[in-house]
């Protein structure tokens, strides 16, 4: 398990890591192996389809995947691990026995982690949750803070031990959102991946050294971020700001929508404002749609595969916005030290 780490950095530690690779979580990954640390395994989740047969989609989801590893960690080589419904604990924990590792590290997993298989590691499991805990436990924390309004004050990531419920574990370390984390949904991304790889670069190897013993989260009634339908739904209530701050969180999947004559219609970004609120009813045509907020009439475009397409190429090509400043972070539970400092 831990080791002297070659480079001279102390301690090297090992972990199995439960996600999906991503532009959320390639830098941490990244930012775990630059602290000196080992990847065990990463268990990623099943594909939904399972054919019988050799599958294009699929071929290139396992393409994109290496892609995106070869891009965060080099020539490095991590075994993967596909693990999806129906969910066989007993065959991972089987494939996991052949790997030495100190802790497991999850994100974004949907179903609770059986406690035996977190007392295969020494320091059990840690999970990374993008709110603010004990605020907004449960499957769907960024789209609910969006919906709520509430993404100044809850927004952020959390690491915390994992447990017998649902993100209810001892907090170790949070990393708040700014404002500017939720002007577009690439300065999201942006921004929670940069806050988990400190969270899992700095706090989690705290954790496991013993530096860091982590805090019990409050009893009370918090909210449980799970999206219904009617979250996605847009009213003339809402504010300008508010709307386009859905569809950077909410816009590409699972969609926002707007009622025009009794018929569902699923919109895309804004493109202008027209003015102040005229009192008349919403209007589609040529792939827009005009209508009325609480500040003002706004035209959008409306959805289509064809735009979705166009806004992905065109995020390969947007970069990424430069931090000016390193986010804030909040540790739990430090221990102290030889000296007697904290």
């Amino acid at each position: 398990m831990n080791s002297t780490d070659p480079a001279g950095r102390g301690v090297s530690i090992s972990a199995v890591f439960m996600l999906d690779i991503s532009a959320y979580t390639g830098p941490l990954l990244a930012g775990w192996v630059e602290a000196g640390n080992h990847i065990g395994a990463i268990v990623v989740p099943g594909f939904r389809r399972r054919p019988t047969g050799f599958s294009i989609g699929n071929f290139r989801r396992r393409l994109k995947r290496k892609l995106l590893l070869r891009r965060y960690l080099g020539n490095a080589g991590v075994k993967l691990i596909e693990f999806g419904r129906p969910y066989d604990w007993g065959e991972l924990d089987r494939q996991l026995s052949e790997i030495t590792a100190d802790v497991l590290i999850c994100y974004a997993f949907p179903a609770l982690i059986p406690q035996d298989l977190l007392g295969r590691f020494p320091k059990g499991g840690l999970n990374l949750h993008p709110a603010l805990l004990p605020n907004y436990r449960g499957p769907h924390p960024l789209h609910r803070l969006a919906v709520d309004g509430l993404h100044a004050v809850h927004g952020g990531v959390t690491l915390h031990k994992m447990s017998a419920g649902f993100d209810e574990g001892d907090v170790l370390g949070q990393v708040p959102f700014s404002e500017a984390d939720w002007v577009s949904r690439q300065s999201l991304v942006d921004g929670a991946a940069t806050a988990m790889r400190m969270l899992v670069s700095e706090a989690a190897p705290a954790y496991c050294k013993g530096a860091l013993s982590g805090v019990p989260q409050p009893a009370g009634d918090f909210v449980w971020a799970r999206l219904e339908p009617a979250h996605l739904m847009i009213s003339q209530a809402m504010s300008i700001e508010h709307v386009a701050r859905l569809w950077h969180v909410l816009g590409l999947l699972p969609g926002i929508y707007l009622t025009v004559a009794g018929r569902k219609v699923r919109l895309a970004l804004q493109i202008r404002r027209l003015g102040p609120p005229t009192g008349e009813a919403p209007v589609k045509r040529w792939g827009t749609v005009e209508f009325d907020l609480a500040d003002g009439r706004v035209l959008h475009l409306t959805y289509s595969r064809l735009l979705k397409r166009l806004l992905k190429v065109r995020s390969m090509f947007v970069p990424a916005p430069v931090k000016e400043t390193r986010p804030a972070m909040r540790l739990f539970g430090k221990m102290e030290s030889k000296s007697g400092q904290r």
